[in-house]
């Protein structure tokens, strides 16, 4: 089982790792600046909170089950280099950063547990995610940004 975002200690742990990085804070690996890092995983949320459509990648509703049993149970964690979705893709279709304290500002206030239901999430990738499911891949996903940034 991977550590859940939602929980207070995994989430106490990430916000801290996320202020740890500075505005000239260099990638290991990849294309992203950090606060283009910063707003891809704000829309991460995004999408998962029903806030940013995901126009460009559908999965028939038939497929949502082995693709959420992959990514959550299968997937340790995210590798170097995946490709994403454009609407989360710098180069693509990602919001625009704005500045780094003020997309900073943005994803800690987004990383707030109290602002998921209990009841877990309808992803429009992988249908149903429990709160147990949607922490875990989420802080899974933040993680690797994180050491992607050293942090």
């Amino acid at each position: 089982m991977a550590a859940n975002f939602l929980e207070p200690q995994a989430n106490a742990a990430l916000i801290s790792r996320f202020f740890t990085l500075m505005p000239d804070t260099q990638r290991r690996w990849g294309t992203m600046t950090v606060g283009q890092m910063l707003v891809h995983c704000a829309d991460q949320l995004r999408v998962s909170r029903g806030e940013k459509p995901l126009t460009s990648f559908r999965v028939p509703f038939f497929l949502k089950p082995a693709l959420k049993w992959f990514f959550v149970t299968q997937l340790t964690e995210f590798k170097r280099n995946m490709k994403t979705l454009p609407e989360l893709d710098a180069k693509a279709r990602m919001t625009p950063p704005i500045s780094f304290a003020t997309d900073h500002a943005t994803l800690i206030r987004l990383l707030n547990p109290a602002s998921y239901p209990a009841g877990g999430i309808e992803h429009p990738l992988f249908g149903h995610l429990s709160a147990q499911e949607f922490g875990e891949i989420t802080w899974k996903h933040l993680d690797h940004h994180l050491r992607q940034f050293g942090a």
